[in-house]
């Protein structure tokens, strides 16, 4: 089935070269819902991937059932390289597209695929997700909950346009205020919110990286957490090394509103420069998460890095996330 005028990424693309190869292994003569759904567990790096450990789905398991009901065919016929799909792999692709579009997103990841071969409904692939719990309510809010919009590139004209920041441009603005509203996503204002309040309740004056980075590391969804988990494993262990390096202060008598220290607002006019480079209107967690890495203090980032976390590995992952 050519490729060509379909945004796929090119995981998805390695994803369905695997369900050829798949196909192949198992001696058949065509590529089914079973081949991509062993594609997208042997490939285990994606956001599908993701979502279905997040499900608490055995990944083994899922192979091994599709093996158990799937028959291997004659180990002496030789199968070609540009196998068939089926109707119902060709279904999943179409399916992929349209909840592509219905999170409006703009390419077709792992995730999409996965969501494609459940909601396909009727082949061997959706069967054997159904069998471990996986409905599609729950694979779509998980991806939601993960993803959201933050990965949906702006749909206007100009998304493709260097956003216009300009030195200042986020400092002179209230994170409560309207440019907090119109160029962050719902999440990223969420960390911005829960970096003043870790600053605030340890009596500290301005909200620094650490705060920040803090507060980031503490979120359960968006796209800043995906990618700590990636890149780090734990999260756990990086709120710990945070918080042992923001000791609380004293409360002073005459407590003033907290502000953004200079490192900070700099972050927030970096991470709209981040989310510029993807064509994304707004910036996301995961653009504070990388602009903020780029920007820790030499203490701070040697501690993370001894965790495993350094800004040049998690921008890897991202940009592998992304492919």
């Amino acid at each position: 089935m050519p490729l060509s005028g379909y945004n796929f990424t090119e995981r998805v693309r390695k994803v369905l070269a695997m369900a050829r190869e798949e196909a192949a292994r198992l001696h058949h003569e065509y590529v089914g819902t079973e081949h991509i759904l062993l594609a997208l567990v042997r490939e285990g790096e994606g956001v599908a991937s993701t979502v279905l450990q997040n499900l608490s789905v055995d990944l083994d398991e899922v192979q091994q059932k599709v093996e158990d009901i799937v028959k291997k065919g004659r180990a002496s016929h030789t199968t070609g390289p540009d196998l068939p799909y089926t109707s119902r792999a060709k279904k999943v692709l179409e399916l992929a597209m349209s909840e592509a579009r219905e999170l409006s997103h703009s390419y077709v990841g792992t995730e999409h695929l996965l969501l494609g071969v459940i909601a396909e409904d009727k082949g061997i692939g959706s069967q054997v997700l159904q069998s471990q719990g996986v409905t599609l309510e729950r694979a779509r809010a998980e991806t939601v909950r993960l993803l959201g919009p933050e990965l949906a590139p702006a749909t206007s004209p100009d998304a493709g346009r260097v956003h216009p920041v300009a030195s200042g441009y986020a400092r002179s603005r209230s994170p409560y205020g309207v440019a907090i509203v119109e160029d962050f996503t719902g999440r990223a204002r969420d960390a911005l919110r829960g970096a003043y309040d870790e600053a605030n309740s340890r009596h500290y004056d301005a909200v620094e990286l650490s705060h920040l980075l803090l507060a980031l590391a503490s979120r359960e969804d968006g796209m800043a957490a995906v990618l700590l988990d990636q890149a780090m494993g734990s999260r756990k262990r990086l709120v710990e090394a945070v918080v042992e390096r923001l000791p609380d202060k004293e409360k002073p008598a005459d407590r003033r509103p907290v502000q953004l220290s200079p490192d900070t607002q700099q972050v927030l006019d970096n991470a709209l420069v981040e989310a510029s480079k993807d064509g994304h209107r707004r910036a996301g967690t995961q653009h504070l998460l990388l602009a903020a890495l780029d920007a820790l203090p030499i203490a701070l980032a040697a501690a993370c890095a001894q965790l495993g976390l350094t800004a040049k590995a998690t921008r890897t992952v991202y940009e592998r996330m992304r492919e």
